[in-house]
């Protein structure tokens, strides 16, 4: 089986579920810091209270009495924060996810914290080894390292020796929650951790109060010192231009009416797209992703010939997952057409855990000028929308 160029796909909306686990139940009558209901709202909605109490059963269901600890009740509460607000009883990611969570906000009387950004940036583009997707320098702690550029992870990501290093306090992240959102058969060796970051400068771009994921070196792609995720960027007009290998950070616009329409989904962007003439279909916008990539679903859909196709490995954050490379007749997003694409088709979870049948990787993306707009971050602290503007470059 022939191994190809990493695959990596990160959709979980990380800052939201850590911020959750902050809030824990009472168990057995203890009351704990930070419990769900230490400061509900005067006059809680009819979602507010079924909302608290399902994943008050759900967490009660998981801790024994005996283990009670704090770090204990973030984690299950990480979990059943997944499984009863974000997904349903299917995995499949549920339509009213947003309100499910906001309601949560209000019957514990919480708000996301909210991050600060000023400045802007220009930097220079570099390739990762082995690969084609960018890699950018990021200063986190007056020392500046290689970051990979990811529009499709929701929230950055930092090496987890650096953490370490500076002194950072993490709250573990269950390895089956790790399952739901990436790519990779086995997560039961992958320490993630959800830290908050210090302030991450791009050029003279920065973000401060980032809630971030820490994960071991060797998970992220080409060993790299972290991930520039969505939760940084969606504070910028982002342009990215692979011709001259330019990235630069701008003060935010308002969305232009002729370019791409996105919708946002738990901090990562969605449009619609067509394939071979069908269509619309739902995909991941992802510049962190080399190629294409089809969920088997889809492709059998479309009547893609997957058993004549060649096999191959994809790598993810949780190792390798098995796939088929195929070739795409005409993919198209709006007026912009790519004949001949090449894409995987994966069988993963994560499809259905976000409601997608695809991603648009690197090598649609990589052939166009990219001018990112998003709307104003929502109450869960991402923006429901944007768009993109895609200019052909030349040949």
């Amino acid at each position: 089986m022939k191994k190809i160029k990493p695959i990596k796909l990160i959709i979980m909306a990380i800052g939201i579920i850590a911020f959750v686990a902050t809030f824990q139940p009472n168990i057995n009558g203890k009351n704990h810091h930070n419990s769900f209901a230490q400061t509900p709202s005067s006059t809680p909605s009819k979602l507010s209270q079924e909302v608290l109490q399902e994943l008050t059963k759900c967490v009660t269901e998981i801790v024994k009495p005996t283990e009670t600890s704090l770090e204990a009740l973030q984690v299950a509460s990480m979990q059943c924060t997944t499984r009863v607000i974000m997904l349903a009883p299917d995995g499949s990611f549920r339509p009213d996810a947003n309100q499910r969570m906001e309601a949560l906000l209000e019957i514990t009387g919480a708000s996301i914290p909210i991050t600060f950004s000023q400045g802007e940036g220009s930097v220079k583009l570099q390739k990762l080894a082995n690969s084609q997707v960018f890699t950018i320098p990021v200063t986190v702690a007056e020392k500046t390292r290689n970051f990979l550029l990811d529009t499709g992870a929701s929230n950055s990501i930092l090496d987890s020796q650096i953490a370490q290093e500076l002194g950072l306090v993490g709250t573990p992240i269950p390895n089956d929650l790790l399952s739901y959102f990436v790519v990779g058969d086995d997560c039961s060796n992958i320490n993630a951790n959800v830290y908050s970051l210090p302030t991450l400068k791009v050029d003279a771009a920065t973000v401060d109060g980032l809630q971030g994921m820490g994960l071991p070196n060797m998970a992220i792609p080409g060993n790299l010192s972290g991930v520039l995720g969505l939760d940084f960027l969606k504070s910028f007009d982002v342009i990215i231009n692979p011709q001259n290998l330019q990235l630069k950070l701008l003060p935010a616009s308002s969305s232009v009416a002729d370019a791409i329409p996105l919708l946002g989904r738990m901090g990562v962007m969605l449009t619609e797209v067509k394939i071979n003439g069908q269509g619309p279909f739902i995909f991941l916008l992802d510049t962190g992703a080399d190629l294409m990539v089809l969920s088997q679903v889809l492709a059998e859909q479309l009547g893609v010939d997957i058993l004549n196709a060649e096999k191959v490995d994809v790598l993810g954050f949780c190792g390798r997952e098995n796939a088929h490379k195929v070739k795409l007749s005409r993919v198209s997003i709006l007026q912009h057409e790519v004949k001949n694409l090449d894409s995987v088709v994966v069988n993963s979870q994560i499809f259905k855990s976000l409601g997608i049948d695809g991603i648009i990787g690197h090598n649609f993306l990589s052939l166009y000028r990219q001018h990112w707009r998003f709307d104003k971050s929502n109450k869960l602290g991402f923006p429901e929308g944007g768009s993109l503007f895609l200019t052909p470059l030349d040949n």
